[in-house]
């Protein structure tokens, strides 16, 4: 989860479009799969979480903090994922289980989940994370990136990043899925178009 909290949060602080494409296809060509495909799917809007809601989360944060601080705070701030990530109290003893935060783990764990199950897993991951690692995952679990990123750009990125032509990405675009390992072969050059 750190290197996609990484990318997020200097998305969130990018203005330039160039600067948004080279850091997501830097991200891109650095990041093994299936984190890559996960992330470039959040980033198109093309992951699709339903076990985890934005009311799951308010639950899940008011039963751990004050709900009239938490509110003020969501107010200040404007952002629920935000707020959550920041006001989210570090438990006394976090657990040293061997539970895997890379985001191809967290995407997996989040897709098999009911609702039922959802706030204990979501509650174990915040209680593991860093304050930005918790941004990045709320961000990713309930669909809101809001980094400035559309679909469009993020394939941009996707192209320029392994010299592909934009129109060819999108044109096979409809007939992959989640997370893109026969895109990202035929992006290295490992497998035909």
């Amino acid at each position: 989860m750190r290197d996609f909290a990484d990318l997020l949060e200097r998305l969130v602080y990018t203005r330039s479009r160039n600067a948004k494409l080279k850091l997501i296809g830097d991200y891109l060509r650095a990041t093994p799969d299936p984190d890559r495909g996960w992330a470039l799917a959040a980033l198109t809007g093309d992951l699709d979480l339903p076990a985890v809601k934005p009311a799951l989360i308010r639950g899940l944060v008011e039963e751990r903090v004050d709900p009239v601080l938490f509110h003020m705070s969501r107010d200040y701030v404007g952002d629920t994922a935000e707020t959550v990530s920041l006001i989210w109290p570090r438990p006394d003893h976090v657990p040293t289980d061997d539970m895997d935060l890379s985001l191809g783990a967290v995407v997996a764990r989040l897709q098999s989940l009911s609702r039922s199950e959802a706030p204990a897993v979501l509650a174990a991951y915040l209680d593991r994370l860093e304050p930005e690692e918790r941004f990045a995952l709320l961000k990713l679990a309930t669909g809101a990136l809001r980094v400035g990123v559309t679909a469009r750009l993020a394939k941009t990125a996707l192209a320029q990043a392994f010299e592909l032509d934009v129109e060819a990405v999108e044109e096979v675009w409809h007939g992959i899925a989640p997370p893109f390992p026969t895109l990202f072969a035929w992006a290295e050059g490992q497998a035909p178009q």
